[in-house]
């Protein structure tokens, strides 16, 4: 490990020879990994939505085609989580999520292409029409259970582990993943530097990112800010009360530098998280946030969902509206993907 003078004076050496952000790379590189998404992903400009906001340039970052069963933030985030998976050489993947999880699909799409089964363990109860993300689940050929409870679900995920144990199978559970958290910071640290790069080519500089976040991806956009010194804010909105998000974003920001070697830290103080676009709780749609996605497929045809990037996409309008950025100022939008819930929330758009 590397102590902060240490780190500072390789990024000094870095800068001096071989880039800044190769530097960064190489460190996410000593972390195991199995290539999964396609990526880079593309940054669209969006000037129509910029004109009929009447505020800064606007641009997306198109996470949502990352290229596996609909695409997706958490596609990156298995890259990470899946090689550590793989290295206990399983057959069967066993994972326990939402009842219309868009990790829980990707995650199905992913273990497809390694030759692994699944096993997917939803909290809630099965509805009478399925429909959206747990539609495609079943598509792509998980074994689909349902529990009651978050103790249930639990006590599911050891049961169906030792089912296939029993049978001679090699089952791992994914939720005891140790990389579950710090997967997905190293993605969006990795995520920042290609915002960075194609923002560069394109002779612009971004003043926010904005990101939906309970706070695993915003981690990563901290980290790409401080290890990069960008100047840019991060600016993340919460679609769950469930979690303190900076608290949470600090402390898997500092596990990751652990797993990078660096021994510098991240403080809550650091952490911009907008906790005031929840509405009445996790997955229930907004005023604003049905609004927003309407707002983005009506300007740019761009597709967002009504539980992470509508809240998301609604803070960030909310902000520009307040006055918070000039025309001169350029905004990148994080498209994390989601698009099968349209179709669960289908009488919205009616």
């Amino acid at each position: 490990m590397v102590g902060v003078n240490e780190g500072n004076q390789t990024m000094n050496d870095a800068s001096a020879g071989t880039s800044q952000h190769a530097w960064i790379r190489e460190r996410i590189a000593r972390v195991p990994r199995v290539r999964l998404a396609l990526i880079p992903t593309p940054l669209q400009e969006a000037p129509n939505l910029t004109r009929a906001l009447g505020g800064p340039r606007i641009f997306i970052k198109r996470d949502d085609l990352t290229g596996v069963a609909f695409g997706g933030n958490k596609l990156r985030n298995l890259e990470f989580r899946l090689a550590r998976t793989m290295s206990e050489n399983p057959d069967t993947v066993v994972v326990g999520l939402d009842l219309q999880s868009n990790s829980a699909r990707q995650t199905i799409g992913a273990c497809n292409k390694l030759g692994l089964k699944t096993i997917l363990v939803l909290e809630g109860k099965q509805p009478d029409v399925v429909q959206g993300n747990l539609l495609v689940d079943y598509l792509l050929g998980a074994e689909v259970v349902f529990a009651a409870t978050r103790e249930a679900q639990r006590e599911a995920l050891d049961e169906h582990a030792r089912r296939v144990r029993e049978a001679g199978g090699r089952p791992h559970i994914l939720n005891d993943n140790p990389m579950f958290d710090v997967a997905s910071a190293l993605a969006y640290l990795e995520t920042t530097l290609e915002m960075l790069e194609q923002l560069d080519g394109l002779g612009a500089r971004p003043n926010a990112l904005y990101m939906s976040s309970s706070g695993k991806g915003q981690a990563g956009l901290v980290l790409g800010k401080r290890l990069t010194n960008a100047g840019h804010a991060v600016e993340g909105v919460t679609a769950t009360d469930e979690f303190h998000i900076p608290s949470r974003t600090a402390a898997i920001a500092n596990e990751t530098l652990a797993v990078l070697g660096l021994d510098t830290r991240v403080t809550e103080e650091e952490i911009h998280n907008d906790m005031h676009f929840v509405g009445p709780g996790y997955g229930i749609p907004t005023a604003a946030c049905v609004e927003a996605v309407k707002l983005f497929a009506r300007t740019e045809g761009v597709i967002l969902d009504p539980i992470y990037t509508g809240k998301a996409a609604a803070g960030m309008i909310a902000h520009v509206r307040e006055g918070r950025y000039g025309k001169g100022d350029t905004l990148v939008f994080v498209h994390t993907g989601g698009t099968p819930a349209i179709f669960t929330w289908n009488k919205l758009w009616l």
